[in-house]
């Protein structure tokens, strides 16, 4: 199987090629827009070609692609897989914004799916099937990764709404992710959010908590970048008791193996995540970020 890179945006495809190359696959190219020092480091870590634009990575026809480019960009990124009809993942994030969601949403069918890791986390796949059968009475979720490495100058770009989506979106995508392996499909109905910027020289926020409605499944969510550990919970509420997960804080137990088995078998035609799924998950992103930086739902 042969990988294209199209995109290395941020860390995570450095732990894909890595964990593809261990299932056999061999890079068949990188190209980067934006960061000419990262797509070199990665060239030299994979041994991948370097090519000069995406049209050229795409006739090199991999098997598969995985898209890691900056936000604004993704849409564009995966038309092109589309029209060269080469299967695509996409780490996160793939919009900022309700206009990059509608330019998403407006592709053309083709074999894609982007998700956070977490969606392939074995202990939360685990205890939604554990929940299986259960009435959901309430749903916490915690998402927390320190943004310190987001406002370096390289990086700041994560940290800013218009790129990444800032805290709200580029965090907390993976909340909602978790929501949705919990409660498939559920569209949040944001009650009230609150953010902080703390003392953080941040462009979006160091922290924020939602308060939303999932049909009849209160849900809070909190998303935070303070310092200190990494932490992805769930808290769920049912009949029988109160139900918690925390992550283990290792890449194999936040998902990045199963997400790497779903780019295999990507390439051979199965696609993990509906799309349906997919729009809900930014949805409620970017629910809750417009309700708490005070923009009112979004359309």
């Amino acid at each position: 199987m042969r990988v294209a890179y199209a995109g290395v945006a941020h860390s995570h495809p450095f732990v894909d090629a890595a964990n593809l190359r261990a299932r056999g696959a061999l890079p068949a190219g990188v190209w980067d827009a934006d960061d000419a020092d990262r797509r070199r480091e990665f060239a030299a870590r994979f041994d991948a070609p370097v090519v000069a634009s995406l049209d050229d990575l795409l006739a090199r026809r991999p098997d598969v692609v995985v898209a890691t480019p900056r936000t604004p960009r993704a849409a564009a990124v995966a038309l092109a897989c589309a029209t060269a009809r080469v299967p695509v993942f996409f780490n996160k994030t793939i919009a900022a914004d309700a206009a990059d969601f509608d330019r998403w949403r407006a592709l053309p069918p083709a074999p894609r799916f982007t998700s956070s890791v977490l969606r392939f986390a074995p202990a939360l796949t685990a205890f939604a099937d554990a929940l299986d059968g259960r009435r959901l009475r309430a749903v916490e979720l915690h998402a927390q990764h320190d943004i310190a490495a987001f406002l370096e100058r390289d990086r700041r770009w994560q940290d800013d709404p218009a790129g990444a989506g800032g805290t709200l979106v580029n965090i907390g995508v993976h909340a909602w992710e978790m929501l949705d392996v919990l409660v498939p499909g559920a569209t949040a109905d944001v009650l009230s959010a609150m953010r902080t910027t703390g003392d953080a020289p941040t462009s979006s926020e160091l922290l924020a908590t939602v308060h939303a409605r999932a049909g009849d499944v209160p849900v809070t969510a909190t998303i935070s970048g303070v310092g200190g550990a990494d932490r992805y919970a769930a808290r769920v509420w049912t009949d029988d008791g109160i139900h918690e997960l925390v992550l283990p804080d290792d890449l194999d137990g936040l998902g990045y193996g199963g997400t790497a088995d779903a780019i295999v078998r990507l390439a051979h035609g199965e696609v993990a995540v509906d799309a349906a799924r997919t729009a809900a998950v930014y949805r409620n992103a970017l629910a809750a970020a417009r309700a708490a930086r005070g923009g009112g739902a979004p359309r």
